[in-house]
């Protein structure tokens, strides 16, 4: 029987820019610690992602002693956003059907992204005293939060459903179009949708629902072209009723650590609910 294994960790720290890559994460009531607690905003607190704004791929980013480095690829600036960074008021922020208050982030990142891109745009964060609660349908007795991710905390995809992509598209796939936190290896093509409960180690993730996929996925992760081709192709394989589903998103039920190299056990399977 082929060996389930967790091949790539990722988090998105800033909402919508470049994914940080981690040999091991902690996992809390949130997600992966660290990933989507912030996140850019327009001036009236709408949220701002690459279906809009395909460009905010030229911000990449990368470990720093203090936290993390972010570099705007298209003029070289750098600026380090600290783990101890100083926040100010809060200001109301939506997030699709969501609205909610968040925090200022201070030691003028505001000014920094509204000049490189030109837009009157605000950088926040998740704050502890407004919690962005997910619908009770997805709770689990110990995670009833999720972070700035458009929907659940953690999502999940598998090597294998890449793969079948990429023979739909014959071309290969950047796996960071779709955003995953946990890459897996040793499952079929899809089978991740059916696993209802997952153990890693300590920690225990329940599986909530796959994930529905939009004009997202076209966008190149770190050029910011655009790939119709990619929607095209999943939805000949992955299009169920009117919507395109790509990975399998989860709530955490045990916390602890995750990392690359972990075996995952599959503690209980489950009908695909689309």
């Amino acid at each position: 029987m082929p060996v389930l294994e967790i091949t790539q960790l990722y988090i998105y720290p800033i909402k919508s820019l470049g994914a940080l890559s981690l040999e091991e994460a902690h996992v809390d009531i949130q997600g992966l610690a660290g990933d989507r607690r912030f996140m850019l905003v327009d001036e009236y607190g709408k949220f701002i992602t690459q279906r809009s704004r395909p460009d905010l791929t030229r911000f990449q980013l990368r470990a720093h002693p203090d936290g993390f480095l972010v570099e705007d690829k298209q003029t070289g600036q750098t600026k380090c956003l600290s783990s101890s960074v100083q926040l100010g008021e809060s200001m109301p922020v939506e997030l699709w059907d969501d609205h909610l208050e968040a925090r200022l982030v201070l030691e003028d990142w505001s000014p920094w992204f509204s000049h490189l891109l030109n837009e009157k745009v605000y950088l926040v964060q998740l704050s502890k005293d407004t919690p962005r609660f997910m619908p009770e349908k997805y709770q689990t007795p110990l995670s009833k939060e999720s972070s700035f991710a458009d929907a659940l905390p953690i999502l999940l995809c598998s090597e294998a459903s890449y793969e079948a992509l990429e023979k739909e598209l014959g071309d290969q796939v950047d796996r960071l179009r779709f955003r995953p936190n946990i890459i897996v290896s040793g499952a079929t093509a899809f089978e991740e949708d059916r696993w209802k409960q997952i153990q890693v180690g300590n920690v225990q993730l329940m599986g909530a629902k796959p994930c529905a996929r939009c004009q997202l996925i076209t966008v190149h992760p770190h050029q910011g072209t655009i790939q119709k081709e990619v929607l095209s192709a999943l939805s000949q394989i992955r299009k169920i009723g009117n919507k395109v589903y790509f990975g399998q998103q989860f709530v955490p039920q045990i916390l602890g650590k995750v990392a690359v190299g972990d075996r995952i056990s599959v503690q209980v399977q489950q009908d695909a609910v689309y």
